[in-house]
Order: C-alpha cells, then sequence, then structure tokens
C-alpha cells in the first residue's frame, strides 16, 4: 500500500479491501480534533463497507473547509514528509483538506 506509509493498523485495511483501500464516495461521519490529545477522523467507506478510524496524535496544522449535514469525500491521500504525515481528503460534497500530525494510526470495523 504505496500511499499509506509507516501506520499502525494499515495490515488490517489492506486485509479487508484486498489491497489499496478506496474512500471515493466516503462518508466522513465524525471529526474531532484535540490540541493535546488524541484526535480523529471516522470515515464511512461505500466500495467495500466498513467504518474507518484514523486516530492523529500531536497536529502540526490542518486546513479544513465546507463542513456540511452530509460531509462525502472524493478521496484520501495519506503521505509522510520529513516527520509529518498529511492526510488528505478530496472534495466532493462538503467537507475537504488536510490534516497533518507526527502520529497516526488506523482502525477499521466492517459493516455488513
Amino acid at each position: 500500500m504505496d500511499s499509506f506509509p509507516d501506520i499502525p493498523g494499515t495490515d488490517k485495511l489492506l486485509q479487508w479491501f484486498a489491497g489499496d483501500p478506496s474512500f471515493h464516495d466516503g462518508e466522513v461521519l465524525e471529526l474531532h480534533l484535540d490540541r493535546s490529545g488524541t484526535s480523529w477522523v471516522r470515515i464511512m467507506t461505500t466500495y467495500k463497507p466498513a467504518i474507518v478510524t484514523f486516530s492523529l496524535e500531536d497536529i502540526t496544522d490542518l486546513e479544513l473547509a465546507d463542513f456540511s449535514c452530509q460531509n462525502v469525500i472524493s478521496g484520501l491521500a495519506l503521505e509522510k514528509r520529513d516527520g509529518v504525515f498529511r492526510l488528505t481528503m478530496g472534495p466532493c460534497y462538503g467537507i475537504a483538506g488536510f490534516i497533518e500530525a507526527k502520529r497516526i494510526s488506523v482502525d477499521l470495523v466492517p459493516r455488513a
């Protein structure tokens, strides 16, 4: 999974999606920002239904726009540069933007 480097929980994500996960038309269900603790973004995927939670610690920067009553993203990218992870949510309807953090992990709960 080239687009998700060195992240705890990635193996579970890759196994569920049988390869690179698709967040196309995923819905951001929850966004929690905490300046001194753990923040998270919870996304429901549509291709292979699951609730995926990205936990972020030590946020260094963010830029988010257009939070709405429904927040559908066109896709999700995750990269690491100079020791900082950047989670980018592409625009579709509602929230879009990026969050940068020093540490990130992912958890997945399959949906039937």
